[in-house]
């Protein structure tokens, strides 16, 4: 009897879509993706809101193939990225006799290999790191090839030479 209900319900509900006109718009209930991110502007008024959680793999592609996207839903959040962990390694950023970055750099890339020619780059500001000495042993805990969610403000993309490096200040470790 179960088969039966499930068979009716998988025949019955397409047909019932298909049955509409192009025209016609079939309501699914008010509220449905209320609260839910990266569905079409669910909650925020924004129909082009596609949420903060992203996998590495969509954020070098919209940097290589659409960066109006790019610019749209990354830069000046701050996103949860999912990848590989390449490596982590010191950066000491000076411009002008000033010192602006002072850390460690985790590179991210979807695949864990060596960036071409995009990467992730994550900074763990030492500042932080001093400051809070379980997120140092945390940092310190990564290794190559390692699958992290990392969370940090997209700067954005800042090339040198054949290499992009896409910029996220104030990195944490989600998991």
């Amino acid at each position: 009897m179960k088969r039966l209900a499930l068979l009716a319900a998988l025949v019955c509900t397409p047909t019932t879509l298909l049955a509409a006109g192009p025209g016609d718009s079939i309501m699914l209930g008010p509220g449905m993706y209320e609260g839910v991110p990266g569905v079409m502007g669910a909650g925020t008024g924004d129909p082009c809101d596609r949420g903060t959680i992203f996998k590495s793999l969509k954020v070098v592609r919209a940097y290589r193939d659409n960066e109006a996207f790019a610019f749209k839903h990354f830069e000046g959040k701050q996103l949860e990225i999912s990848g590989r962990l390449v490596t982590v390694k010191r950066d000491k950023i000076v411009v002008n006799d000033v010192l602006v970055f002072d850390g460690f750099v985790a590179l991210v890339t979807p695949d864990g290999k060596p960036p071409k020619p995009y990467g992730l780059e994550f900074r763990f500001p030492v500042a932080a790191l001093k400051a809070d000495p379980q997120f140092a042993c945390d940092v310190a805990a990564l290794w190559a090839g390692q699958f992290v969610t990392l969370k940090g403000t997209c700067i954005g993309p800042v090339p040198e030479g054949d290499y992009v490096g896409i910029i996220f200040n104030d990195a944490q470790i989600v998991k």
